[in-house]
């Protein structure tokens, strides 16, 4: 859990974050399955280590994005660290129109390379709606994303 000090040094934990200082503005989610932020343009999406997810685990993942958004669309940079196991409907959920709404493209970025393999198979299966492309290495994904 986030924790922050207000200015009498009272803590106040939350799970959504919105700093205003000057032109820097940063909203973030975080629970046992991942961790958004929202930085310079681009949802940044960490999946928890050890994650076997569900259908219930997509739906409140997609449901917590889309507050954090505020109705906005943004490229989301998804970053793998070490999802165990996602259940076919989780994947035809994440891949439905509801599980991308607010979704401009999505880079995932993996370090495995059979994982790397799994996903672009999935993703020939699923022929998702937006763009979606697997990188090992976080520039070349921050690039793509920036470059569409």
């Amino acid at each position: 859990m986030l924790s922050h000090f207000d200015k009498k040094n009272k803590k106040i934990n939350f799970v959504s974050l919105c700093l205003h200082r000057g032109k820097f503005k940063m909203k973030q989610f975080e629970n046992n399955q991942i961790r958004m932020v929202i930085e310079d343009g681009i949802l940044y999406a960490t999946y928890k280590a050890g994650l076997k997810m569900t259908i219930d685990d997509a739906k409140n993942i997609v449901n917590e994005r889309l507050k954090i958004l505020e109705g906005k669309s943004l490229p989301v940079l998804i970053i793998d660290s070490g999802v165990v196991s996602m259940d076919k409907s989780a994947r035809d959920f994440l891949s439905s129109d509801e599980g991308i709404l607010g979704l401009k493209a999505a880079a995932i970025i993996e370090n495995s390379l059979f994982s790397k393999m799994l996903i672009n198979f999935f993703l020939r299966l699923t022929n998702p709606k937006i763009q979606v492309k697997a990188f090992s290495s976080q520039d070349e994904a921050l690039n793509w994303l920036k470059s569409l």
